[in-house]
């Protein structure tokens, strides 16, 4: 068997945690030799109960790697252990790095400045706007974002990434023959061809309540820092700003409304030591300096929308009455001193520029 197979055999039984992982190799010497060891020789190392040596000691190896191969075969997925020279070096130099990765996409160490981005699974308006215009700003120019393809502000990061023309990776918290929420699965094959999937879990692993934690600090580790966009007092978007604390990034969080749950994790984060981010530079400028120079020297993405400039002057008068707080139509018919007619067409013209959005209840908001 190849020594990585050893590896994903060891990452398969049960109750081998990633701490009890790195301590039964750092005793043993490696995977091989761990599966070779006699029950007293497990019974050494400390953390391991009886039980779980129990484990390695009738797990069946070569069956449950012919399996698992089956699958990664049949999913056309990768394999990295941490002695892979292709492991991402970021995620390599938290305290406890996952044994093993299975993706697929882009090879994991060709993203050379990834940024998490995570929030609440129900944003406002407000939360979805700064989410979309933040995404694409930082993807086109050149910054990978990383999210978890839950609901909510993960998928608007990925999505917004990828209309962005830029790069993005999708953090699994199951193995990659599942699709959660099922409803990503078309962004999900969206993301295979503009970035990467990635999960530390056996192909097979259902999603599990207990696994989305372990993912987060894997979102936070792959990453230079983790911004945070919207997130309530109780959220698992804090989780993730709580492991890139521990792992020495660097901590965003967007400012939100003082009145709306939604801001509660946000604002106290900012309160607490996270760089408030008003836009791009932001975050950038609290980079290191390499990852400037980078960044500076990369063209950006081809197909960044950019605004429109020959405006009517109905246009600005429209525009000049909507910001980033929705409003409704017949506040910018009160405030715009127009006709109705006049708001109405306008509206549909600005919102076909891509310089406003409409929501449901004709709510209007500038972007």
């Amino acid at each position: 068997m190849d020594p990585k197979q050893y590896w994903v055999a060891l990452n398969m039984v049960v109750g081998v945690g990633k701490t009890l992982f790195h301590r039964l190799v750092a005793a043993r010497g490696s995977p091989e030799q761990v599966f070779r060891s006699s029950l007293n020789d497990l019974l050494q190392v400390e953390g391991i109960g009886r039980k779980v040596a129990d484990e390695i000691r009738k797990f069946e190896v070569e069956k449950h790697i012919e399996r698992e191969w089956r699958f990664i075969d049949k999913l056309g997925l990768e394999v990295l252990s941490l002695e892979c020279p292709g492991y991402p070096p970021l995620l390599k130099a938290i305290y406890d790095p996952p044994p093993v990765l299975y993706f697929k996409g882009k090879s994991l160490d060709e993203f050379p400045v990834p940024l998490a981005v995570v929030g609440t699974r129900v944003p406002t308006i407000y939360g979805k706007l700064i989410t979309e215009a933040l995404c694409k700003r930082l993807a086109g120019m050149g910054i990978c974002i990383v999210s978890g393809l839950a609901r909510g502000i993960d998928t608007l990061a990925h999505k917004s990434a990828l209309e962005a023309g830029g790069e993005t990776i999708a953090v699994f918290g199951c193995g990659l023959s599942h699709i959660y929420p099922p409803e990503n699965r078309y962004l999900r094959d969206k993301i295979v061809g503009q970035g990467a999937i990635v999960s530390e879990f056996p192909v097979t692993m259902r999603p599990d309540k207990y696994n989305f934690p372990a993912r987060n600090r894997v979102i936070s580790g792959l990453s230079h820092g983790t911004l945070v966009i919207e997130a309530g007092e109780k959220s698992g978007a804090l989780i993730t700003a709580e492991f890139a604390l521990e792992q020495g990034r660097e901590i965003f969080a967007v400012p939100g409304n003082i009145n709306s749950p939604n801001s509660k994790g946000t604002n106290r984060l900012i309160k607490t030591g996270a760089i408030l981010v008003e836009n791009p530079d932001s975050i950038v400028q609290e980079l290191s300096a390499a990852v400037q120079d980078f960044l500076e020297k990369k063209p950006a993405a081809d197909n960044m929308s950019s605004e429109s400039t020959g405006l009517s002057t109905l246009e600005r008068q429209v525009l000049a009455v909507l910001d980033q707080e929705e409003k409704h139509i017949d506040i910018i018919i009160e405030n715009s001193r127009l006709s109705p007619a006049e708001v109405s067409a306008t509206l549909v013209q600005l919102e076909l520029n891509g310089l406003i959005r409409q929501f449901e209840g004709k709510l209007f908001v500038a972007l």
